[in-house]
């Protein structure tokens, strides 16, 4: 298994045995969507990436059910995660 963290995408916590194994397509989709500084909107995911639309498509679907990513007016952004429950 590959801790989601490898790809940029820190939101699952492999310590309890909740990680993600991702592809190498989908590793890519994760870092380029982490490493930008703005969401991405699909059509930029696509260009950077080089992916099919349909591949694209089902990787950014399991991606944003897992909590690595999450789709916010129409662009994905690296999920935000509070790791301080307190805070709340």
């Amino acid at each position: 298994m590959i801790p989601v963290g490898t790809a940029c995408c820190e939101t699952l916590d492999c310590d309890s045995g909740d990680c993600l194994q991702l592809t190498p397509r989908e590793e890519v989709v994760c870092s380029t969507v982490c490493h930008s500084g703005t969401p991405l909107s699909f059509s930029r995911i696509k260009e950077r990436c080089g992916l099919h639309q349909e591949v694209l498509s089902r990787i950014l679907r399991r991606l944003s059910v897992y909590g690595a990513l999450e789709k916010v007016d129409g662009k994905y952004r690296r999920r935000s995660v509070n790791k301080n429950l307190e805070d709340k």
